[in-house]
């Protein structure tokens, strides 16, 4: 059997795989018991780490403004297959408070057995660093392992006053993102965090920090002295408006459109650039992975780009706790018939494989489509496309293919596949 055991940020865990602080999003009202027993269904599935919902310095939840958020489900229509979610959010309404935190913290060190860790995501006053400190040391002396500087949550640059404050660099108390994305407010805070505690820091980025910034911004935070890296929360976007009623919002019994985050699968790829980048480029920083892992293989490939462990949350949103246990599961029989006794041996795996675009053997000329004739339904949306090569599904000018793949990759019956090309045999006397 192998071992699943990893260290992340100077703890042993389990496993690799937990859940992020998406999964556990407060309501006004809730008793500390209740959010530690909603938060131990998951360290029964298997989960070796726990976040709390991201908590501001506040000590309750104020009665006057109850939580207010609303999911959209965005599909597409075949052959796209993609659906997400887009939810609108008031940050600071739905922020837990310190007082149901900081208790639930002191029931589950009680609770969780050996290899699993309590991570206290936290959201701090604005960018005083003072604050943020004494904001951390509260979730220290409840008990939490690790502190995780939510220094990525979307919502807060939803508000009125966010393009302006930003611009201003006037950041409001609910920072977020317009901190985590202004570099020379953020680093000061990081730097008096992790002067304050003496257990492990990370910071959460935003995908709001794009490539190559994030790896400056990465490095930065390293050099700062925190015990890892996570990434990526929500991007932002915008509701779609309704076009058959006048361009009005579309959200179930709410009036109003919003910039929103987006949630689901088309986050995986904007989470592997950051995990790749900072594995690539800023070497000695654990890193974990959040954002679009919505199959048991996602898992893997986190990893294999760098990830230490991987946090599930759009894949319990849709495939509820389950999900959890059979990523273990996957994760087990992959390293077992793949013949790896430890994660270590395939985290960063997959980056060894990268290599900039002009050192890419591009193999011009050796390779081209071929057809699956039982497969193919003679749609002709190949032919019907930007290739030069290809006039109808099944005459293809060899001279002008360069073996791009397009055809193979937009196929809605999978009819196509790319080989190898054919030379011409060479008769001998």
């Amino acid at each position: 059997m192998a071992n699943t055991e990893v260290v992340f940020a100077g703890k042993k865990l389990r496993n690799p795989i937990g859940v992020a602080s998406h999964a556990s999003l407060s309501t006004a009202g809730i008793v500390p018991e209740k959010l530690a027993d909603h938060l131990m269904r998951y360290v029964d599935c298997g989960a070796s780490f726990l976040y709390t919902p991201f908590t501001n310095p506040e000590t309750e939840h104020p009665k006057d403004k109850l939580p207010g958020w609303r999911f959209q489900n965005i599909r597409s229509r075949f052959p796209f297959a993609m659906e997400g979610l887009v939810v609108s959010a008031d940050a600071y309404r739905i922020m837990a408070r310190l007082d149901t935190t900081l208790r639930a913290i002191e029931i589950l060190k009680r609770a969780v057995p050996d290899g699993v860790v309590v991570i206290a995501n936290i959201i701090g006053p604005s960018a005083d660093k003072k604050g943020w400190a004494e904001h951390a040391k509260k979730f220290e002396q409840a008990g939490a392992d690790i502190i995780e500087m939510n220094v990525s949550c979307p919502l807060p640059a939803t508000e009125a006053k966010a393009v302006s404050g930003y611009l201003a660099e006037e950041i409001s108390e609910a920072a977020g993102v317009l901190l985590g994305d202004s570099i020379p407010l953020l680093l000061p805070v990081v730097e008096e965090v992790v002067k304050a505690v003496k257990i492990p820091v990370g910071v959460k980025m935003s995908p709001e920090t794009g490539f190559p910034r994030l790896v400056g911004l990465a490095e930065s935070i390293k050099k700062a002295g925190v015990a890892y890296i996570s990434g990526i929360n929500s991007p932002l976007t915008a509701g779609p408006p309704d076009i058959y009623n006048g361009g009005k919002g579309k959200w179930p019994q709410m009036e109003g459109n919003a910039i929103c985050p987006a949630l689901g699968p088309w986050d995986r790829f904007l989470c592997y650039r950051n995990v790749a980048a900072i594995t690539m480029f800023v070497p000695g920083i654990d890193v974990a992975a959040i954002g679009g892992l919505v199959e048991k293989e996602h898992v893997i490939e986190a990893m294999m780009l760098g990830a230490k462990i991987t946090e599930l949350s759009s894949g319990i949103f849709w495939r509820g706790t389950d999900f959890i246990k059979e990523s273990i599961e996957f994760l087990e029989h992959y390293m077992d018939t793949q013949g790896y006794s430890t994660v270590d041996d395939f985290i960063g795996l997959g980056i060894q494989d990268f290599r900039p675009v002009e050192e890419l053997d591009w193999r011009l000329g050796e390779v081209v489509p071929e057809i699956d004739d039982s497969k193919c339904t003679r749609c002709n949306i190949c032919a019907k496309n930007i290739c030069f090569a290809r006039t109808s599904t099944i005459e293809l000018n060899e001279e002008y293919c360069s073996g791009c793949g397009l055809c193979a990759a937009i196929c809605p019956l999978k009819a196509i596949t790319m080989v190898e090309k054919k030379h011409k045999v060479l008769l001998l006397d």
